[in-house]
């Protein structure tokens, strides 16, 4: 028998209700980053372009001619 911490069907219900469960969520602090970041978008802060090496978005495809 397979003694590692959740083995077994009871062990497995348990380990999955804890995935399915929502993380606790300190609503004060979520709306003090939400404030921060509307204070620094309407400030301007966001408007600078990122530097190219900072940016992880795909580039745009390029078409060759041949």
């Amino acid at each position: 028998m397979d003694e590692r911490q959740g083995a077994g069907p009871v062990g497995f219900e348990r380990l999955l209700g804890h995935a399915l469960r929502e993380p606790a969520v300190d609503r004060e602090a979520a709306a003090r980053a939400l404030a921060a970041f509307r204070d620094a978008r309407d400030s301007g802060a966001h408007r600078v372009r990122p530097r190219r090496r900072d940016d992880w978005r795909p580039g745009e495809r390029r078409l060759s001619g041949r």
